[in-house]
């Protein structure tokens, strides 16, 4: 939700706050009943959807700290796997510098039936496909689980912008009824203006920091085939 919405939904619960202030004004009609009602009802599923949105967004945070824990974890695994292959002579594990999470995952499960396989080369090194595979378990629930909340949070913020549309289509027909109800009441008015008030919206500042170097990040060599003499 930006800033722009923020202060909407801000204003519209100071417009509801009023509309049910002055019930006893706009109940004098079926309109006037029908649009306090329906604005009351589209805020508070509002206020619904705005603490659905904050809780997707904790849960984003924490799965993206475990998601990177997870990668971290899982590329360790085979940066190991990689190097005792070649201390063994061996050039079956490969690990490409930069990839995907998705391709760690399948680089991962491939590594685990390689070790497998190497079982009784691999029994003096300590490397077993117990330390790869639950690597691989994490790493896949951690991308499900960012996936699912990222989910959460985007169908909270539609939802939300479609009720703020609904609202703001309330909020047009409220300025009218009170436009004839309240023309003449000086205090009702101030305080409507106040609450129909939107926030002003002020642009960030930019903050230029200085640069920051990167740390070296030495990869494991990549083992090439023997060649047979």
């Amino acid at each position: 939700m930006n800033r722009y919405s923020t202060q909407n939904y801000k204003m519209l619960t100071r417009v509801t706050d009023f509309a049910n202030k002055n019930a006893g004004l706009f109940n004098r009609s079926t309109v006037g009943a029908e649009i306090q009602t329906s604005l009351k009802a589209v805020v508070e599923e509002m206020a619904v959807l705005s603490s659905a949105r904050i809780s997707a967004e904790g849960l984003l945070r924490s799965a993206r700290i475990e998601q990177e824990e997870a990668r971290s974890l899982l590329r360790g695994r085979l940066m190991e796997g990689a190097l005792t292959a070649r201390a063994l002579n061996n050039d079956k594990f490969r690990l490409a510098r930069r990839v995907s999470d998705i391709e760690l995952i399948e680089a991962g499960r491939a590594a685990a039936i390689q070790i497998a396989s190497m079982k009784k080369e691999l029994s003096t090194s300590g490397e077993s496909t117990e330390d790869v595979t639950p690597a691989v378990q994490a790493l896949e629930r951690a991308v499900l689980d960012y996936g699912t909340a990222k989910a959460k949070r985007t169908a909270a913020i539609q939802a939300f912008s479609e009720k703020m549309d609904v609202a703001m289509g309330l909020l047009r027909r409220l300025e009218a009824l009170v436009a004839i109800t309240l023309a003449g009441n000086t205090q009702a008015m101030t305080e409507w203006s106040a609450a129909r008030t939107v926030g002003r919206i002020t642009a960030r500042k930019r903050v230029v920091e200085a640069p920051v170097e990167e740390p070296t990040v030495v990869e494991p060599p990549v083992v090439e085939p023997t060649k047979v003499a």
